[in-house]
């Protein structure tokens, strides 16, 4: 695959992601978790695009931010395999939060590269949408991660309207993402 292809592929994977991290939003265990995990795979590959588009450009603090959200899927099978080495009671309790840590991560990685790109202006315009894109998920699942741990697994009804904003802007942002990847992709020149 070019290196065009891959930026190409990525973008629509950034694309399919937002779908998959939407899933979140569900209230059906069944299909939430395994959309964070499928959600982190597919946000890794566009990071993986994004890294190779402008990992050149943005400098080395930038590209290897990058890397942080192409490891979110590994992050997430070790939080997941260690569920299996903690109590029903303590799951209960506010560890459950640990399944939906993948997503985070992803997002904190094209956080920190959005903040490398303000500063350095990869792309051709809307520098400030990786950070945009990656803010939104990672602060909330923070807030709701230590409101759910420390209320022992209560869920906080009353903050649903600002989860459910907050999972659409962050679709809408990475699907904006993913589209620049798309049509960003560097044209390789034939050889003749």
């Amino acid at each position: 695959m070019s290196k065009s292809e891959l930026i190409k592929f990525s973008g629509w994977a950034f694309i399919a992601g937002s779908f998959a991290f939407i899933t979140i939003l569900s209230n059906s265990d069944p299909l939430a978790i395994p959309g964070s995990v499928i959600s982190s795979i597919l946000l890794a590959v566009g990071m993986s695009g994004l890294r190779a588009r402008y990992g050149e450009k943005v400098g080395r603090l930038g590209r290897n931010t990058l890397l942080l959200g192409v490891m979110a899927p590994v992050l997430l099978i070790i939080a997941i395999a260690s569920m299996a080495l903690v109590t029903i009671a303590q799951i209960e309790e506010g560890l459950w939060v640990l399944l939906f840590v993948g997503p985070a991560i992803s997002l904190l990685g094209l956080t920190l590269f959005g903040l490398a790109a303000l500063r350095s202006k990869p792309m051709p315009r809307l520098n400030w949408l990786p950070a945009f894109a990656g803010i939104w998920y990672p602060v909330t699942f923070t807030l709701f991660s230590i409101y759910d741990i420390s209320h022992k697994g209560m869920f906080p009804d009353q903050y649903l309207p600002a989860l459910i904003l907050m999972v659409v802007i962050q679709f809408l942002a990475l699907c904006m993402l993913g589209f620049i990847l798309v049509v960003d992709s560097p044209k390789e020149l034939a050889t003749a």
